[in-house]
């Protein structure tokens, strides 16, 4: 089952074992390269107001994900924000094969996060402004706190993906092979993983 905060807006999936929390505005911004992502935002629930969490998600991660945490958060008297990346959950997709997740660069996810800050964050919930990455989100958050340190008051992130396990080569060799995949066209192939979850040798 889905549900539609506004009728313009986006739907958010809604089941029973994992409800959307009640409160919940949902919709659309537009980054400032003019990708559509969906967002989510949440007043506090109980307590004395303690400011906004900033949730940013994993890769492949989406918003439904965190229902359980929201509502965790807003028990301890914060709002909550939260948004798909570009490629993910409910935002646009940037090549044919809508089943992947897709940037040009690791630079457009800050430009993501930096886009939500200004246009959702800032001018619609309450400060201070706390943030929590997840995996991938960790890395774009690291990488926002070297750019401007003003942006979150705090920062607590969750296995940031620091470096990619079990490959090949150096991180600095992974680079060199992907760099001369795109230049060759072959960047928007899909990665194939193996039974564990990890890429294939």
């Amino acid at each position: 089952m889905t549900i539609t905060v506004d009728p313009d807006g986006p739907e958010l999936v809604n089941i029973a074992s994992n409800p959307v929390p009640e409160g919940v505005r949902a919709g659309y911004f537009s980054t400032e390269d003019k990708v559509r992502l969906r967002y989510a935002i949440w007043p506090k629930g109980q307590g004395a107001p303690r400011g906004t969490i900033c949730l940013v998600q994993g890769r492949a991660e989406f918003i439904e994900k965190y229902f359980e945490t929201v509502s965790d958060f807003r028990k301890r008297g914060f709002a909550v924000a939260t948004f798909d990346w570009r490629g993910q959950g409910g935002s646009e997709r940037l090549i044919g094969n809508q089943g992947l997740g897709y940037v040009d660069r690791f630079e457009d996810y800050w430009i993501d996060l930096k886009s939500f800050h200004g246009q959702i964050l800032l001018p619609d919930c309450p400060p201070p402004y706390y943030t929590v990455g997840h995996s991938m989100g960790g890395l774009v958050c690291l990488n926002a706190g070297t750019r401007d340190r003003m942006m979150f008051e705090r920062m607590f992130l969750s296995a940031p993906m620091l470096a990619l396990d079990n490959q090949p080569l150096s991180m600095a060799g992974m680079a060199r092979v992907t760099e001369t995949l795109s230049f060759l066209g072959l960047g928007q192939l899909p990665v194939r993983r193996g039974r564990t979850g990890r890429p294939r040798k």
